[in-house]
């Protein structure tokens, strides 16, 4: 059975990667349903970055927005899932970039209750240059990714393998969880999503937030698949955003993982229910 697919971005100013992103998504074999920015109250907007590209875009492109009191991912994604109108869910940052046939081969490994995820290759600054240069010109992938050194892909083709290796391990039982989950590129159906209350909006500021929906998620019954291309995605450089003294979430991400169990596995504040009471906007960009 056709089932649809809704893309969903964070987004938190820099908002010309939302560009670089409807450009990536344009070159698909697999064409999306509808693509949602899920914004964390960025200062800039967006429209004015993308509207030129609108008119070839073959999915509905939806806007939703929270105010910008303090950095709340968890929060953000919920917004983003609580706006998808399809049975299955593929998250992303806003910073990553990826090849044609992205979205398909997520989509053709989709399956009940597994959560598929993958790292992307780190750019220095000087290499998001060179790539920002060419997208700028026409995105071309197979140009971009030839700018990555052959070390960074041999050294991700060994996590991936690391990874799989866990997920055996799982299975057999001989560990508690699978492959830790990587919130850069994640997928999964909507109805897992909300069947743990999606991510737990108590994580408020940088670190745990996609430790704990993992936790939860394998509690759950859920398996991790961890996804090996042909190219891998790539991440664009930029300063990393975690504290040089650590999350200030560490205390409540312990006393968390304690707590979660096979039957206790949802967040009192999630999916079915905001901590905040701000006001969430969502908006058309195309319909």
């Amino acid at each position: 059975m056709e089932e649809k697919i809704s893309l969903i971005v964070t987004l938190y100013n820099r908002l010309e990667y939302a560009r670089n992103m409807i450009l990536a998504l344009q070159q698909q074999t697999k064409q999306i349903d509808e693509l949602i920015f899920a914004d964390d109250g960025s200062s800039e907007d967006v429209y004015e970055y993308i509207k030129d590209l609108l008119q070839e875009c073959k999915f509905k492109i939806k806007y939703v927005y929270q105010q910008d009191i303090g950095f709340r991912l968890a929060a953000s994604r919920n917004n983003g899932a609580r706006a998808a109108e399809n049975e299955y869910l593929i998250f992303l940052d806003q910073d990553v970039i990826f090849d044609k046939d992205f979205i398909k081969l997520i989509y053709e490994s989709r399956k009940k209750k597994r959560m598929i995820f993958s790292e992307a290759l780190g750019s220095s600054d000087e290499e998001k240059q060179r790539i920002q240069k060419i997208i700028n010109e026409k995105y071309n992938y197979e140009t971009i990714y030839g700018i990555m050194p052959e070390e960074k892909k041999l050294e991700q083709d060994s996590f991936v393998k690391k990874e799989k290796l866990y997920n055996i391990l799982y299975k057999l039982k001989l560990r508690t969880r699978g492959a830790k989950i990587v919130g850069l590129i994640f997928s999964l159906y909507k109805e897992d999503y909300i069947a743990i209350n999606g991510f737990d909006e108590n994580y408020v500021g940088w670190g745990h937030e996609d430790d704990d929906f993992g936790n939860r998620f394998f509690k759950y019954g859920g398996e991790t698949y961890s996804f090996k291309f042909e190219r891998y995605p790539i991440h664009m450089y930029h300063k990393s955003a975690s504290p040089k003294d650590g999350s200030i979430n560490e205390s409540y991400y312990r006393k968390r993982k304690k707590e979660i169990s096979k039957s206790n596995y949802t967040c009192k504040y999630g999916f079915n229910n905001r901590k905040d009471d701000d006001e969430v906007n969502l908006n058309y960009i195309k319909k």
